[in-house]
Parts: structure tokens; sequence; C-alpha cells
């Protein structure tokens, strides 16, 4: 029967990917915002790319912090 984990490992596993949602999302805006760029040749896609994709890290990192509030 495995045990329970460690109220630590736990508390690392949470906190650890709640630090690399910010950065993800703004690298995953930026390869998007490129991606679409050329097709249509817009050269602002990558930084609207960023800006979108840190907008969504933010939302998610409220999110997350709010219902841990909870």
């Amino acid at each position: 029967m495995p045990s329970k984990p460690d109220r630590s490992t736990l508390w690392l596993g949470k906190y650890l990917s709640l630090a690399l949602t910010l950065p993800a999302s703004v690298f995953a805006g930026y390869l998007l915002g490129d991606f679409v760029q050329h097709w249509v040749h817009w050269t602002f896609l990558p930084a609207a790319g960023i800006l979108l994709g840190a907008a969504a890290g933010v939302i998610k990192v409220i999110q997350e912090v709010s219902r841990d509030d909870k």
C-alpha cells in the first residue's frame, strides 16, 4: 500500500507549478504569435502573443491562489 506524500512535497509541487505558469504562458503566447506571423505577415503578433500570454498566466495564477484561500 503506497504511503501518503509528505506535506512539504505537496507544497513544493503546488507552488513550483504555480511559479512556472507565468513564464510558460508567456513563452506559449510568443510561439503562437510567431507561428501566426508567418501566415499573415504582421510584425506585431509575437509581441501581442507575449502580452496575451502574460495576461492569461496572471489570471491563472490569481485563480489558483484564490482557490487556495477558500
